[in-house]
């Protein structure tokens, strides 16, 4: 008979988004095993809160980001509460993090873990078995008895090396055999100051990071346990910020003779740093060693913005240079711009404009995404918003799971609701697969591009996905972004496909199929490239 305390761990996620790797829930529950606990875990994205089993937790750990996750998340909260009213309800991630006394506002939790968790949780599962002082646990958050909320010291950073990589992922059942690709977490925390990331308040802008030796044997372990010859490193800050470290990273694969594939994000000035150092070696090596994809934030073409606003701390010749090497090692890649930020002029995004013509010139590697600029709590432009423009965001954590400032233009108070509806709709323009950008002369000119690119995204195929992009090609050469309801209608038809493409494929067909059928499937959905090594 087990008689082990037990601990259900949650992951919120969108059912029509499908199975993600909750990485960091998995850190938490190695080292609640560590500490002798007997750790259940729920990914949403897969499995049904009617399949939740209630019993008498030692508590239940729930992980938040910004969105509808708080929602789903609550409803699990309510759901244990019912059962067992004295179940502490323990809430981790970005969004508790960074307003632990806000999150604590709500009846449903009682505790918040601050930052890291992977210690926090081991002293906190402990001293609940022992019913201990909660004032003594460094890095929570939690009610006393009288209901007052109390805010203890945080915790130190965690030393990245210390920790295992040997994660259990047989908690999430058979979808570790199931896939083909896995995280790879080597770093956490950034030292710049971005105004739009989490990143400063979360991580105070420490870098910590595995070493190149660590890094690369955690590589060889999950290719040899697991067979994963596919990895993502888009799950930290800034994977490439310590070019030494990344280079011997890369080299050692080579030398090693691992045949991977890789994809991660890497920010401009550091691309650029690296290449000074190590010259071209540096690119070829990267290639070689295979690098599938790599994800860059040049947010603006706007110089005076990327300084005075953004706080990127990279220049536009550092962009202008780094794509030209990726274009010249044929390396695909994807390039971010945001729009709608603060003091932004027409001028400033003429300029953006601009650089999207540069780049994008004669480039067969790139995909480009424009977003707009979401106030998220923590970040600098957050608190910007809210002293000089009268910006009111939610104040209860529902109000966050309901959060989305376009929902209203009115909402977006430090810019005229004309530039808003302006950034809005040219959002719409990059929809995933829009390849507005380009000028296809031809519908068969739309299909070789289809067929022969190396870019990781899902275009929309097809002749009505051909006229939708001509379209969109038109509005952007003649900054015609009013009254776009072919994007509006197109995205919501694409986003329905999608949606049912992957409750398909991930909710029913993974349980019938075998491993083989069902990476194909995966591989039928997402992007052409990703093939088994």
């Amino acid at each position: 008979m087990n008689t082990k305390p037990k601990v259900l761990l949650v992951h919120p996620a969108s059912k029509s988004r499908g199975f993600a790797f909750p990485i960091g829930l998995l850190y938490v529950a190695q080292s609640l095993i560590k500490t002798d606990i007997d750790v259940s875990f729920v990914h949403l994205g897969i499995d049904s809160v009617k399949n939740i089993k209630l019993e008498n937790y030692l508590f239940v750990g729930i992980s938040m980001l910004t969105s509808k996750m708080i929602l789903d998340g609550l409803h699990v909260a309510k759901l244990v509460k019912n059962y067992n009213k004295n179940i502490p309800i323990v809430l981790g991630g970005v969004h508790p993090s960074l307003l632990p006394e806000e999150s604590l506002q709500n009846e449903l939790v009682d505790i918040v873990v601050i930052g890291e968790g992977e210690k926090t949780v081991q002293e906190l599962a402990v001293c609940l078995q022992n019913k201990g002082d909660l004032s003594k646990i460094n890095g929570i958050a939690f009610k006393d008895n009288t209901g007052k909320i109390v805010v203890n010291p945080p915790r130190d950073f965690i030393d990245m090396n210390e920790l295992d990589f040997d994660l259990p992922y047989h908690l999430l059942g058979n979808n570790i055999s199931l896939s083909y690709e896995l995280p790879l977490h080597t770093s956490r925390g950034c030292p710049y100051k971005c105004s739009f990331c989490y990143s400063p308040a979360f991580h105070k802008r420490k870098y910590r990071c595995k070493s190149a030796e660590r890094v690369v044997e955690e590589i060889e372990y999950l290719y040899k346990k697991y067979n994963i010859k596919r990895f993502d490193a888009g799950y930290e800050d800034e994977f490439f910020l310590d070019v030494n470290r990344t280079y011997k990273i890369f080299s050692t694969i080579l030398k090693k003779g691992l045949k991977i594939r890789w994809s991660s994000f890497c920010r401009f000035d550091t691309f650029d740093n690296a290449v000074k150092k190590f010259g071209a070696d540096f690119v070829d090596t990267i290639k070689k060693s295979g690098c599938d994809y790599l994800a860059l934030g040049a947010e603006s073409g706007s110089q005076r913005l990327l300084d005075e606003i953004i706080k990127k701390d990279i220049k536009i010749e550092q962009i202008l240079r780094a794509v030209d090497w990726l274009k010249k090692y044929n390396i695909p890649h994807r390039v971010g711009f945001t729009c709608c930020y603060p003091t932004e002029t027409q001028e400033d995004l003429n300029a953006t404009f601009d650089l999207i013509d540069k780049i994008s010139y004669n480039n067969s590697n790139m995909i480009l995404g424009i977003g707009r600029l979401i106030p998220l709590p923590g970040t600098s432009v957050f608190e910007l918003l809210k002293k000089e423009y009268n910006y009111k965001p939610p104040s209860t954590l529902v109000g966050w799971g309901e959060y989305n400032p376009f929902d209203s233009y009115k909402e977006a108070t430090w810019l005229s609701e004309k530039h808003v509806k302006m950034c809005h709709n040219m959002s719409l323009l990059a929809a995933p697969g829009f390849v507005f950008y380009k000028d296809f002369k031809s519908y068969k000119m739309y299909r070789e591009f289809i067929s022969s690119s190396n870019s990781a995204t899902v275009y929309p195929t097809g002749y009505v996905g051909y006229l939708i992009t001509k379209i969109q090609r038109w509005r952007y050469k003649k900054r015609k972004f009013n009254n776009m309801i072919e994007s509006i209608l197109f995205n919501k038809f694409r986003k329905m496909q999608f949606s049912m493409k992957r409750y398909i494929v991930n909710i029913i067909l993974r349980k019938y199929l075998s491993q083989k059928a069902y990476q194909r499937l995966k591989i039928w959905f997402g992007n052409k490239n990703v093939t088994e090594k």
